[in-house]
């Protein structure tokens, strides 16, 4: 009895996490991202949350720390505890484009941690529906008789689509001029405000479910769903053109506990019935990856988008 008495005085004057290791998640986790709120990032992310709150009872924030085509926020997630409890949507432009541009503050192979890939989706080139531009050729047309005057938005200055889709202009022997928004949200409004005459960005799918843009070309390899007479990079035979993915990451080291959980709370979330219907709603497809297949595609896209940016002339980088 005695011993059972002191037992527990000593315990009780340990803290708590020296009692026992609590199981993950045993405080709320944070979701960065990178880009205004609204666009396709933030939907997942908060998808995401959402599922992880309804179905396993945890606390889950989304933070938006928009700017630099989302590096700020992939630096600070890179330099977060490696406890699980800071992440991000993780998308081509922070983790393939800038970090082979510019000083970025982490490297992308080796402070990142790979958790799941929820869904792969087309960053294609539109305009409003009531534009002139009705086509892509129609666009080209448009940018050799009036050099400089097609004016095109991307969701963040030097990310994925303003390489790739500026790539495509240079090979097509057109001046067009790019301009770079916190956020595909941002780039749409000023579209549709008419400000400018295209996006290029993988924000289009409510306002192409809505009728309110048109497609002209899908700058990556594979068609996009619904709409098979829109060209895409690989037909028009282009260098450039890889799919745009977005998945979970956090800092490098993180516990293979707090991956194994979100492994299994995002493939239930990519199967269910809500996020079917959010990738409907994006114009995306699901397409689950989990930590090992998501970590060897970043790192062999890592390495071919290098060796894509080196096939480019050095002032065109």
């Amino acid at each position: 009895m005695m011993r059972t008495i002191a037992a527990a005085l000593i315990l009780g004057a340990l803290p708590l996490g020296a009692l026992a290791q609590q199981a993950y998640p045993a405080k709320p986790v944070s979701i960065v991202v990178g880009f205004a709120p609204g666009g396709a990032a933030d939907l997942l992310a908060r998808s995401a949350a959402d599922h992880a709150r309804e179905t396993r009872g945890a606390t889950v924030v989304v933070e938006n720390r928009p700017g630099a085509s989302a590096t700020i926020a992939t630096a600070h997630v890179a330099r977060s505890a490696p406890d699980g409890y800071t992440l991000s949507l993780g998308s081509p432009s922070p983790i393939w484009v800038l970090p082979q541009l510019q000083p970025v503050g982490y490297d992308p192979v080796r402070d990142l941690a790979y958790v799941a890939q929820l869904i792969t989706q087309p960053l294609p080139l539109y305009v409003r529906s009531d534009s002139e531009l009705k086509t892509y050729k129609d666009a080209l047309a448009f940018a050799r008789a009036n050099p400089g005057k097609l004016q095109w938005g991307t969701s963040g200055a030097r990310g994925f689509a303003e390489i790739v889709m500026g790539a495509a202009f240079r090979r097509e022997g057109v001046e067009t001029v790019s301009v770079p928004f916190k956020g595909g949200a941002d780039a749409i409004n000023a579209l549709l405000g008419g400000h400018i005459n295209a996006v290029a960005s993988s924000d289009f799918g409510p306002m192409l479910q809505a009728g309110r843009v048109r497609l002209l070309v899908e700058t990556g390899p594979n068609k996009i769903p619904g709409q098979p007479e829109v060209p895409t990079f690989r037909d028009l035979g282009y260098p450039v053109s890889f799919p745009v993915f977005y998945g979970i990451f956090g800092a490098a080291g993180m516990p293979r506990e707090a991956v194994a959980w979100w492994e299994a709370v995002l493939k239930d979330l990519v199967q269910s019935k809500r996020f079917t219907e959010l990738s409907t709603k994006m114009g995306g497809i699901p397409d689950f990856q989990g930590s090992r297949d998501f970590t060897a595609m970043v790192q062999q896209g890592y390495g071919e988008f290098r060796s894509a940016l080196a096939a480019l002339p050095p002032e065109k980088r």
